[in-house]
């Protein structure tokens, strides 16, 4: 049996995905020696565990696409430049602006990044318990399969998507009750290989292919429409995302069900793709080892982001980044809203909505980040994430040096690395 690992570090970032990997890199430049966690094998959050390959809240909607975050989310776009992806703004049928991605460089691009900023990596391992110390956290416990091991540390950042950290150090946590307790749908995108080259995806034709199927079945599809179908970057592979389910996001039977049922949908949703000239020979290249999970449970921050305040584009004097992308919110499988940002385009995220009430030295990044119901639907997209993360990172290397928790000091170091603000 390994012996026990004890080790301190001065900031723990649970989390390796857009919010994580920000708030890690932002740490660290600032001096600090930073612990990056991650359950998976790889980093890159969604976009590589659940196949998500479209990074969401770069840009403001418009005409053109107009910068919304910047710092390191834009370094990270650049490195993807740099591995042959291309990072070019794509119009949407939403009418948004995303950037479509390529899962394997951003597992490398990730990797990249932690290396050159000194980052301690430590994958296969998850956040399993937590010490507290007073109105703060002393020291996680994370299990892999040798065992469980304690690495305490002077802040932490909680980017594990379920709040994990905040779950187990005793914070209030939250599901909208507005929905009746049910969180918003998870989807599964697939891959799609075997596409003829010259192929030329007929969504008006898929969509009567998918109105005869559900003119006779109990189980139909939701996304009448053919769902999201776009060709991604280098394979030429295409990611389709046609399959919405109800699920806590949290529970092993939750989870065991929709996954099983999603890989039914998918191979019931390939034959009906094959009637399509072209897609004859198309074949499910890829699906993510984990379902995306939009939504599950939340901690209460100090300041929530909200509705309001994007309806409005509201500006703060303790504003660390812009939420941009517009209040998506899916109420029921196939069935989504979009709401644009009033103002210019976007609207402050506040300092306060990366901290928690009775854990200073807790910081929030990515989809746990303080937001409303409403605000929820823009600030959990990638792009967001990796502004709430730089700002989550900042203020822990803040916390954990010793050099106070003020907005303008945050404000400032944030300017320094390049963040949008």
């Amino acid at each position: 049996m390994p012996e026990a690992m004890t080790e301190h570090f001065d900031v723990i970032v649970a989390g390796g995905g857009a919010g994580g990997l920000a708030a890690a890199v932002a740490a660290a430049r600032m001096g600090a020696r930073v612990l990056l966690v991650e359950r998976y094998g790889f980093l890159g959050g969604a976009a590589a565990n659940s196949l998500v390959l479209a990074y969401c809240g770069f840009f403001q909607k418009g005409e053109t696409p107009v910068s919304a975050v910047e710092g390191i989310g834009a370094e990270v776009l650049r490195d993807l430049a740099e591995l042959g992806q291309d990072v070019s703004a794509v119009r949407s049928r939403s009418g948004n602006w995303i950037i479509m991605l390529d899962p394997e460089a951003v597992k490398f691009a990730f990797d990249r990044f932690c290396t050159k900023t000194a980052v301690t990596v430590l994958l296969h391992s998850r956040v399993t318990g937590i010490a507290t110390a007073g109105e703060g956290i002393a020291s996680v416990t994370l299990t892999d399969h040798a065992g469980s091991h304690e690495f305490s540390a002077s802040a932490f950042v909680d980017a594990t998507g379920e709040a994990t950290v905040c779950h187990l150090a005793g914070v209030e946590m939250f599901v909208d009750a507005t929905r009746d307790d049910n969180v918003q749908p998870a989807s599964m995108p697939i891959r799609i290989g075997g596409v003829a080259p010259n192929a030329v995806f007929d969504r008006n034709l898929l969509t009567q292919v998918i109105a005869e199927h559900n003119s006779g079945v109990v189980d139909m599809i939701p996304r009448a429409d053919g769902g999201v179908m776009m060709q991604l970057p280098a394979s030429g592979d295409y990611w389709w995302m046609n399959i919405d389910l109800v699920t806590d996001g949290l529970t092993g039977a939750s989870l065991t069900h929709v996954e099983q049922q999603a890989r039914r949908e998918a191979w019931r949703n390939l034959a009906l793709l094959r009637k399509l000239p072209g897609f004859e020979n198309a074949y499910i290249a890829a699906t993510g080892p984990q379902i995306g999970i939009r939504e599950s449970r939340r901690p209460r921050s100090l300041h929530d982001l909200t509705g309001e305040a994007l309806s409005r584009g509201t500006r703060r004097p303790d504003g660390i980044g812009h939420a941009a992308w517009p209040i998506e919110v899916h109420e029921a499988p196939g069935r989504a809203r979009f709401v644009d940002i009033g103002g210019d385009g976007f609207a402050d995220i506040p300092l306060d909505a990366l901290r928690v009430s009775g854990k200073h030295n807790l910081f929030l990044a990515g989809r746990v980040a303080g937001a409303d119901e409403a605000a929820y639907g823009s600030l959990r997209v990638m792009g967001t994430a990796f502004a709430t993360g730089h700002a989550a990172g900042v203020a822990a290397a803040h916390s954990a040096l010793g050099k106070g928790l003020s907005v303008t000091a945050v404000r400032r170091e944030l300017a320094k690395q390049g963040a949008l603000i």
